[in-house]
């Protein structure tokens, strides 16, 4: 999956035809934005201070996972490998999108064209990580592998055991792959790689979400959701900045 996304990246790169970007920033739009990230890093600044880890003893006395239904499928995991496989897709998306926005730099108006692109490339990030991080920290579901005792003690004590939902893999996956369609779709609206950089889109993302699951890092539900949240996010900066 991974060699296909690198693979993907580098064929449209190849493909680039230079067109003015359809894009610009604007007080009013990047305002609010900021202005909204601001706030979310002011209340994850101090949510982070109410958060602790387990105990031995909290851990030996936990109650029934929090798990029903189909979520119920992440309990009894713990795979290192699926955990780390997950992290170099996250990784490819980051560097896919990154790329996409670099490509897009006309020549004769490199600066400006970077500056654009990379302040949505920017947004679309810090605003997904700080969203993720709001919700984890006000809903501190516990992850599954804090109910498998065959996962490290020390990782089922740490604070962040607490913040199974929603999965920021699948939230910040997502976000840049469908950034990067959609700065491609809008930049490219012709292309016959139209299905291919959408497929790719939802696929990475999918395969991350699994990734986790199987690691014992997440319930299915925190991976669904993260990946609908990051993909709304990766879809929407860049259309909330179209210069219409």
């Amino acid at each position: 999956m991974i060699r296909h996304l690198l693979i993907t990246s580098a064929l449209l790169a190849t493909q680039i035809a230079w067109a003015q970007i359809p894009y610009r920033l604007s007080m009013r739009t990047d305002g609010v934005t900021y202005g909204a990230n601001a706030a979310l890093i002011g209340w994850n600044a101090y949510a982070a201070t109410q958060h602790r880890g387990f105990s031995e003893f909290e851990l030996a006395t936990l109650g029934s996972p929090q798990a029903v239904g189909w979520d119920r499928v992440a309990l009894n995991r713990w795979n290192e490998v699926a955990g780390q496989r997950s992290d170099y897709a996250l990784f490819a998306a980051f560097g896919t999108a990154g790329l996409t926005a670099l490509v897009h730099t006309q020549a004769d108006r490199r600066f400006g064209d970077a500056v654009v692109l990379g302040s949505m490339w920017f947004q679309t990030n810090l605003s997904t990580l700080m969203l993720t991080d709001a919700v984890k920290n006000s809903v501190r579901r516990n992850r599954p592998f804090v109910y498998n005792e065959r996962a490290p003690l020390d990782a089922r004590m740490e604070a962040d055991a607490r913040k199974s939902f929603f999965s920021g893999h699948a939230s910040l996956t997502a976000c840049n792959t469908f950034f990067a369609a959609k700065v491609w779709s809008d930049m490219h609206p012709d292309s016959r790689w139209t299905p291919v950089v959408w497929s790719a889109a939802a696929l990475v993302p999918a395969y991350v979400a699994w990734q986790r699951v199987e690691a014992g890092k997440h319930y299915p539900s925190d991976v669904v959701v993260g990946a609908v949240v990051g993909a709304a996010v990766g879809y929407l900066i860049p259309t909330i900045h179209l210069d219409r």
